[in-house]
Formats: structure tokens, C-alpha cells, sequence
């Protein structure tokens, strides 16, 4: 099975990633790692000063990889543009997310894209449009361990 987290960034992929692989004991994945690791760009954006990643070789990658792994967790803000099993979009308030970006340092123009994919839930639409196993999880306010419990509550 190959499930996709998914989301804004700041929502929380990245460590409910490696904690549902935990209680699980599959394999994880970021997708921004195995883009970096194995140089898949296609060039650099410089309005949003961030490089632009090939999907499709990283689709081909975790078919190679899914040969070999019986399960998988993939996570990153574009996971849900791979062909999966299962999509969990995470969700976060707003003004949360805001101060998580804050955080991260990330510039004014950034941030303010970010909320705005937020408040249109484009993750989740964008999931909808190839995938049938869609569901959201709000982390907003909750430790890890709550949001792995709803997690496994609702893949059962």
C-alpha cells in the first residue's frame, strides 16, 4: 500500500510522516529529499525562489521503489500528484499556520501564497481529481500522537 501525506507546508507532513511510518514500521519517504538526492529539477522559479521538481521522474522512482517495498509512506506539499492508495491532506488553522511559516522565516509573499492555497484547500482538490481515497485531518492544536490516532482510526 503507498499512502501520500499531504498539504500546505507548515501543516505537518513532514512529522506525521515519520511518526505514522513509526506505528505502522513501513518505510517513509520525503519526496523534497529524493528530489534533491537524485537532482530531479527541471529549472528554478525565481518569483518564488524555490527550484521546480520533475513529477514525473519522481513518479517513475517510487514505481521502482514500490517493486521492492510492500508498503510506503510518501509525504511532501505535491505527494498527492503521485499514484497512491490512499491521500491524507492535513489541514491547519490559519492563523497557526501563519505563525509556523513565521517561524521558518519565510518572507511576506510567501506566507500569504501559502495561507491563500490554505483557505482554497488546493491540495485536497487537486487530490480529489486523481484520487478516490481522500481524507483530511485538521492538526491544528494537536500533538502528534493525536493526529497518528486519527490517523489509524480512519485507515481502518
Amino acid at each position: 500500500m503507498l499512502i501520500a501525506i499531504t498539504g500546505t507546508p507548515a501543516t505537518g507532513k513532514t512529522t506525521i510522516a515519520k511518526e505514522l511510518a513509526k506505528a505502522l514500521n513501513w518505510k517513509q519517504i520525503s519526496l523534497n529529499d529524493l528530489a534533491r538526492e537524485k537532482n530531479f529539477y527541471l529549472g528554478y522559479d525565481e518569483k518564488r525562489k524555490a527550484k521546480i521538481v520533475d513529477i514525473e521522474s519522481i513518479k517513475k522512482e517510487i514505481e521502482k521503489i514500490m517493486k521492492k517495498q510492500k508498503n510506503l509512506i510518501i509525504e511532501s506539499h505535491y505527494a498527492h500528484e503521485i499514484p497512491v492508495d490512499l491521500v491524507i491532506v492535513l489541514r491547519t488553522d490559519l492563523k497557526e499556520l501563519e505563525k509556523r511559516m513565521l517561524k521558518k522565516g519565510w518572507w511576506k509573499e510567501k506566507i500569504q501564497e501559502n495561507l491563500q492555497a490554505e483557505i482554497f484547500g488546493i491540495c485536497k482538490e487537486e487530490a480529489l481529481k486523481t484520487n478516490k481515497n481522500v481524507f483530511e485531518i485538521d492538526t491544528t492544536g494537536k500533538k502528534p500522537k493525536e493526529v497518528i490516532k486519527e490517523i489509524l482510526e480512519r485507515i481502518k
